[in-house]
């Protein structure tokens, strides 16, 4: 057995909290997958300019009225609150020149949920903070910015609440004084590449951890897992593309003819006053 192989089975357990902390986007994230899966940012005006209108009480007002109000400039590190109140945030980006070339998107993370408008008033998509699975804070601006990119103007309707209400953990009471701070505001290049190894690398993680550990597959995910760690470097994309090889290799590979065919169908529902008033459904 060569050198890595043994390593592997002697150890683990630290293996696996190897490759987990890799995609893990905590204290490791300035060192792993993470710091690589933007290949340039902006923040700030003149690229990105921040304006706030706030609802008074628990009011849920329309795009039409929302958008007619007197708006304040306000920076990241303002803070929405109390709990269940609604702000409404005109951002208005420009695009570098740097970024030309590239897909852009809007990296807005509010720390709680808020819906995107286009400046015409058609709802684009949800904003989920947090680092779960749900987490989904970017919006694709375009697809290949070219020279002379006009300014964009987006309304993002904040809502002071988290995915599961307002209480400290997923089941409780809600606070109500809750305040929620805007963490991040900037225009970034999609590096797909890496956003790829990110998925590959998830479930080679999750195949290492919960497929019976005495199996041959669960001993490849991790060989795989470890050696795409091993060949990963901050700012070299390189190794990333030489990383998302390790990982085709492993899932190219076949169990035979009787292997299982699975589908997977999702489906969603709406819970009209679960952790949160009938107001936020309705």
């Amino acid at each position: 057995m060569d050198k890595s192989g043994s390593y592997l089975q002697k150890h683990p357990g630290i293996t696996r909290t190897r490759v987990a902390n890799f995609v893990s986007n905590g204290m490791w994230s300035d060192v792993n997958i993470h710091a690589s899966l933007y290949s340039a940012r902006a923040s700030g005006k003149p690229h990105v300019e921040l304006e706030v209108w706030s609802a008074p009480g628990q009011e849920r007002p329309t795009f039409a009225h929302a958008t007619k109000q007197q708006f304040a400039p306000i920076e990241v590190g303002h803070q929405f609150g109390p709990s269940w109140s609604t702000h409404w945030v005109r951002v208005t980006v420009q695009i570098p020149h740097e970024m030309e070339g590239s897909q852009v998107r809007l990296l807005f993370d509010p720390s709680c949920e808020a819906m995107v408008w286009t400046d015409a008033g058609e709802p684009l998509q949800g904003i989920s903070s947090g680092l779960s699975s749900a987490r989904r804070v970017d919006v694709i601006l375009t697809e290949k910015a070219r020279t002379g990119e006009p300014r964009r103007v987006l309304y993002l309707e904040v809502a002071c609440n988290h995915l599961f209400g307002n209480g400290r953990t997923t089941i409780e009471p809600p606070k109500d004084d809750r305040q929620f701070p805007l963490a991040t505001a900037d225009l970034v290049v999609y590096n797909a590449d890496a956003w790829a190894l990110y998925y590959d690398l998830q479930v080679i993680r999750d195949m290492a951890q919960k497929l019976p550990q005495d199996s041959p597959r669960a001993w490849q995910a991790l060989a795989a897992g470890n050696a795409i760690v091993n060949e990963y470097s901050v700012g070299d994309q390189a190794s990333i593309v030489r990383g998302r090889e390790i990982s085709a290799r492993f899932f190219a590979a076949r169990g035979g003819d009787a292997n299982h065919q699975v589908y997977a169908i999702g489906n969603c529902h709406i819970d009209t006053a679960w952790l949160w008033p009938y107001a936020e459904t309705r």
